[in-house]
C-alpha cells in the first residue's frame, strides 16, 4: 500500500507555497473556514467580528479574516475587525487548492463504480490549471496517482477502478439488517427468519444464529479493511501543510444502529474523523445509495428492509464527515455529478481567520475546535480538532 506517497512526494513543493500573514503582535493561529448557503454557494462577505471560535472550551479573539476565492473573475478579499470587505488585487499567488479522490471500491457495484469514475473525470476537467488532484482507491491500492497538476495522467489511473462490491452469499437470504439483528440474538429476528426459511425442518434457530455470527464477522471483516486503508490515507495527508479536499467516494459504510454487539465500528470510524480533522482534511463523502437496487433485484421479492439499511450505510460516511467537519452528500439513482458539483462550488472559495492564541495552547496536543458565524442560513465547514506545535525559539 502507497497511501503515504500521495502526500510525502509533494512536501517540498508545498513547503514553498504561499502561506497566509496577519499584521499583528500576537502570535495567531491560522484556521481554514468554509462558509456557504444552502445551495453550497461561499459566502464571501463575511468580517473578522461575525466569526466566533472556540477552542478547548474557550472564546479566542479573532484578528483578521481573509476570504480567498477561485471563482474566475474575484480575487482575494482580506477584511479585519472593524473593516468594510473591499475587492482587491491578491498580494501575493493564492494558496493552490488540493483534492483527493479516494474511493472504496468494497463498497460499490460495477455500475457504481464507473457511474462514479465518469463523474470524477468530469470533476477534474473542471479544475482550474493550478488545482492539485490525486486519486487512491482502497483498500486494495490498485489504482492511485500522487497529487499533480497533470490532470490527464489522475484520469487514466481513473479507468483502473472498479466495483468489488457482493453481498455476502448465504442460504437463507438474509439482509444485511437481519444478519445484525440475529447475530445480536434478536429473538423477533431469529424468529422471523426461521419460520421464513426453516419450514419444514430444514434448519433451527440455532443455525440461522450460526449463520447470521458468520456473515457478521465477513462484514465487519470488509469494514475494517475499508476503515483500515481510508485511515492510512488520512494519516499520510497529515505531512501536507495547508487545507486539504477529500472527496470520499463510497456506497456506504454499514455500522450497526443498535447499542453495541456485532457491527459496531463507531468507534474505529470516529478515529477517522478525528485524524482527518487533525490532519486538516475536510471530506465530502459522495454516498452512491445502492440499497434500492438491492431491495427491487432481491431474488425472494421486495426487501423491506432496505430504508434501515440505506440508512446504517450513511451513517458511517456521516460520522466520518461529521468528525472532520465536513459533510455527506447522498445521490439515489441519479448521477454522481450532482455531488461533485456540490464539491466544485462549496470549494470555491474559503475563509482563513487568524484567530490570537494563548500559551496554553502550544503543547503539541489534540485539542477540540469550534467555528461558528453571526449570520441566518449560514453553514459553517472547518476542522473539529487541532494540534498548535510549541513556536520556535530564536
Amino acid at each position: 500500500m502507497r497511501a503515504v506517497g500521495v502526500a510525502v512526494l509533494l512536501l517540498a513543493q508545498m513547503q514553498q507555497l504561499p502561506r497566509p500573514t496577519f499584521e499583528t503582535g500576537v502570535e495567531l493561529i491560522s484556521v481554514d473556514v468554509h462558509v456557504v448557503d444552502k445551495n453550497g454557494k461561499p459566502i464571501g462577505d463575511l468580517k473578522a467580528d461575525e466569526f466566533e471560535v472556540d477552542i478547548a472550551g474557550r472564546r479566542r479573539k479573532i484578528a483578521s479574516a481573509q476570504f480567498v476565492s477561485y471563482s474566475p473573475g474575484l480575487k482575494t478579499r482580506p477584511t479585519t475587525e472593524g473593516d468594510q470587505p473591499t475587492t482587491v488585487e491578491p498580494a501575493a499567488p493564492r494558496p493552490r487548492r488540493m483534492y483527493v479522490l479516494a474511493v472504496d471500491e468494497h463498497s460499490l457495484h460495477t455500475s457504481n463504480a464507473m457511474a462514479a469514475v465518469n463523474a470524477a473525470e468530469r470533476f477534474i476537467d473542471r479544475l482550474q490549471p493550478d488545482d492539485l488532484v490525486g486519486v487512491y482507491a482502497y483498500p486494495t491500492g490498485a489504482a492511485q496517482h500522487d497529487m499533480t497538476t497533470d490532470h490527464a495522467s489522475v484520469r487514466k489511473v481513473l479507468q483502473k477502478i472498479g466495483g468489488l462490491f457482493s453481498e455476502p452469499v448465504n442460504g437463507l437470504n438474509l439482509s444485511p439488517s437481519e444478519i445484525i439483528d440475529c447475530a445480536n440474538n434478536d429473538r423477533d429476528c431469529l424468529q422471523r427468519v426461521f419460520q421464513r426459511e426453516c419450514s419444514g425442518g430444514a434448519c433451527s434457530f440455532t443455525q440461522v444464529r450460526q449463520e447470521a455470527i458468520s456473515l457478521a464477522g465477513l462484514m465487519e471483516t470488509m469494514a475494517s479493511q475499508s476503515i483500515g486503508g481510508l485511515r492510512g490515507l488520512v494519516r499520510s495527508l497529515k505531512e501536507v501543510p495547508g487545507r486539504k479536499t477529500l472527496v470520499l467516494v463510497s456506497g456506504g459504510l454499514v455500522t450497526t444502529d443498535q447499542a453495541g454487539g456485532r457491527m459496531n465500528v463507531r468507534n474505529e470510524i470516529a478515529a477517522v474523523g478525528r485524524d482527518a480533522s487533525l490532519a486538516n482534511v475536510n471530506v465530502f463523502a459522495l454516498h452512491l445509495d445502492w440499497s434500492f437496487i438491492q431491495a427491487v433485484t432481491n431474488r425472494r421479492g421486495m426487501r423491506t428492509s432496505y430504508f434501515r439499511e440505506a440508512n446504517m450505510a450513511a451513517s458511517g460516511l456521516e460520522a466520518i464527515a461529521g468528525n472532520a467537519g465536513g459533510t455527506v452528500t447522498r445521490v439515489q439513482g441519479t448521477s454522481p455529478d450532482v455531488a461533485f458539483d456540490r464539491v466544485l462550488s462549496e470549494t470555491s472559495g474559503h475563509y482563513l481567520l487568524g484567530v490570537e492564541s494563548i500559551a496554553d495552547d502550544r503543547d503539541g496536543q489534540p485539542k477540540a475546535i469550534r467555528v461558528k458565524v453571526k449570520r441566518g442560513g449560514a453553514q459553517v465547514r472547518s476542522r473539529t480538532f487541532v494540534t498548535i506545535v510549541p513556536a520556535k525559539k530564536n
